[in-house]
């Protein structure tokens, strides 16, 4: 069963049974065999098949991913119980960040947190706001760090720190660097503008920190963003500071480790 399991959650995150057959070192007709086993056990679809590449989950594969993950998790926790009586215990650890808390914040605490947990392979992904809610969700990534105040009724949700919000850029630039929708900044974006009655003479929507920072130290543009990140462009700060929490979000349950994980990852950012 728990081999249905690990080719399912595979598939989940693939949407592909070529892609999936050859992660799991397995061969098409096996995968697809597996899967339409675990569909006959469920009793309910949890792929829709469109032509012979496309596909997504149902309403009822998406329940069963989060549930397939916490099983995978709970035998994994097993696993490391035994294996730590002999002093093996080694997991691995998924990180989501948002682009300001992973690039300003993360890289100087990652190695304190890498030397407290020897045993522990971390890896780091960087995405907006949105996209590492939806991942930490569906159990992609074990956690992770946003910078908007989203809704969820699937994890727990903790700010660790404020962030001050400044403007840089020339003053008398009219082009405005914006982030995308579903990035953390974009909802701050939008709320400075309806305050101050701003109407943009000219925008441009870049889904890259990195590039608006390259774009900014060229001249071109202005555009709100951390303090963190304006280094020796020209900023301004507002009349009244404009604050934002940064948020730890995580599953209600975790096993051991990663909790003590999560644990030290909170303790490191809230000095």
């Amino acid at each position: 069963m728990f081999k249905f399991l690990e080719t399912y959650k595979v598939v989940y995150e693939e949407l592909n049974f070529t892609v999936a057959a050859e992660k799991l070192f397995i061969s098409q007709p096996t995968v697809s065999t597996q899967i339409h086993k675990l569909e006959e056990i469920v009793g309910a679809p949890l792929f829709v098949r469109n032509g012979r590449t496309e596909m997504s989950p149902t309403e009822s594969g998406k329940l069963f991913y989060i549930q397939c993950k916490e099983m995978l998790e709970l035998w994994e926790d097993s696993i490391h119980e035994v294996q730590s009586l002999k002093g093996i215990l080694r997991t691995t650890c998924k990180i989501g960040a948002s682009h300001t808390i992973a690039v300003h914040y993360l890289p100087a605490i990652l190695k304190d947190i890498q030397e407290q947990f020897p045993l522990v392979d971390f890896e780091v992904y960087l995405s907006n706001s949105e996209d590492v809610l939806k991942k930490v969700e569906t159990r992609m990534w074990d956690f992770g760090f946003i910078e908007a105040a989203l809704t969820t009724t699937e994890l727990e949700r903790v700010p660790f720190l404020k962030d001050e919000l400044v403007v840089a850029g020339k003053k008398e630039e009219t082009l405005w660097l914006i982030r995308e929708k579903g990035s953390g900044i974009h909802h701050f974006t939008m709320d400075y503008f309806d305050t101050y009655n701003i109407q943009p003479q000219q925008k441009m929507i870049i889904e890259s920190n990195e590039m608006i920072i390259k774009l900014l130290e060229k001249g071109i543009g202005k555009t709100l963003i951390s303090k963190q990140a304006v280094g020796t462009i020209p900023f301004e700060s507002l009349k009244e500071p404009l604050e934002r929490e940064l948020y730890l979000i995580k599953p209600k349950q975790q096993n051991k480790v990663l909790q003590q994980v999560v644990e030290a990852f909170f303790n490191a950012l809230n000095k």
